[in-house]
């Protein structure tokens, strides 16, 4: 659980961050909106792979069981039920559409060999279809009957497996809506995967950092979550391993077609100060977490789980502004792009420092065995 000091500290760092990112944001609105638009659509897509990722391991939990969900419940439900507050972050997308899509201008639409999936229509009806189906999951995990323990009562397993092929589905499709589309002449199929595999990185990053600020003094609790915060390290080493196999699968391929279409896109970020990006993700997205967690003892040590996860963060903002900045060679990376996400994220810090007080979905943990059915242990 979320000790006082650790959510007023929480409290304070997302007041402070709102307000520092929200006045740079205001101001590269108004004198630098290529830049803005940009840096908006990065912090966008950074942040809400935290109630994304959340309300995934909380359906994952739902049908598999876990002695991670006592420890975990309360900020996975907190995070999950900030889904809505992205609704209205999701605005000045819309509003930007010309600066961030090219096939949305009307001296590009006549060329677009896709024109039946990109256009401003069919972007609108996905995008609602994906907040509609996060927000109706979101809402059935927090509001749904429960048995004691958090665990869904016997008979309705099925909707959380339901949620999670629609969550697997919609996110996929959003990566290749928001981001990947921004070149609308290239094409990768296993790019959702890539950046759905990186944005729940994150978002399972973040929660196992609200975790670990909460971690119970030495005593008897420590033991069991000890044995949760390796569990969730755990998952953490797979998604890790799956996302360096995604990202090395679609670069190996394109690599060797060589085709003109698509290896311009991987050309393009081999440039400049890009490439040094490239090598410093493959480090700390992939070499330096899975040395630190494929040893036992390390994934339940706090600090150690906390300094990676802390490290995952990082680059996959770095990771995001890599994917969708080369091509945008007018305005490129700015000091923009870190306050915006700053002020995004400040935003987002102060719902989920407020909904950490509330007994959301009745989210509070309760020390006892994470079983799967725990009403009938």
């Amino acid at each position: 659980m979320i000790g006082d000091r650790a959510h007023r500290r929480l409290l304070w760092l997302g007041m402070v961050a709102a307000l520092t990112g929200g006045g740079a944001a205001i101001w590269g609105c108004l004198n630098e909106p290529q830049a803005f638009y940009t840096a908006w659509l990065a912090g966008f897509y950074f942040w809400v792979s935290m109630p994304l990722g959340a309300l995934a391991l909380l359906l994952i939990w739902d049908l598999t069981g876990g002695a991670w969900e006592p420890f975990a419940r309360l900020p996975l439900t907190a995070m999950a039920a900030t889904m809505p507050l992205f609704v209205l972050l999701f605005l000045p997308i819309i509003a930007g559409m010309p600066a961030l899509y090219a096939w949305t201008r009307p001296e590009v639409i006549p060329a677009l060999h896709n024109r039946w999936y990109l256009n401003d229509d069919f972007f609108f009806i996905r995008a609602a279809v994906y907040f509609v189906a996060w927000n109706g999951f979101m809402a059935w995990r927090l509001l749904r009957p429960a048995m004691p323990g958090g665990a869904a009562p016997p008979g309705l397993e099925w909707v959380s497996a339901i949620g999670l092929i629609f969550m697997a589905l919609t996110v996929t499709f959003a990566g290749i809506d928001w981001i990947m589309s921004t070149e609308p002449d290239w094409f990768s199929s296993i790019y959702g995967m890539v950046v759905g595999s990186s944005q729940f990185t994150a978002a399972l990053s973040l929660a196992l950092l609200l975790i670990v600020a909460g971690a119970p003094p030495r005593g008897p609790a420590r033991e069991p979550f000890a044995r949760a915060l390796a569990s969730l390290a755990t998952l953490l080493l797979a998604v890790v391993i799956f996302w360096a196999y995604t990202s090395f699968c679609q670069w190996l391929i394109i690599w060797e077609e060589n085709l003109r279409r698509e290896i311009g896109w991987y050309l393009e970020r081999w440039r400049g100060a890009w490439a040094s990006v490239i090598y410093a993700l493959a480090g700390a997205q992939f070499a330096v977490p899975f040395v630190a967690l494929v040893w036992t003892p390390a994934k339940r040590s706090p600090l150690v789980v906390g300094a990676v996860a802390l490290l995952l963060l990082v680059a996959d903002l770095i990771q995001i502004w890599w994917l969708l900045l080369p091509p945008f060679r007018e305005s490129g990376f700015s000091w923009l792009h870190p306050m915006v996400a700053l002020g995004i994220g400040g935003l987002w810090l102060l719902l989920l420092s407020l909904l950490l007080r509330l007994p959301v979905a009745a989210a509070l943990p309760r020390a006892q065995r994470g079983d799967r059915r725990p009403a009938h242990g």
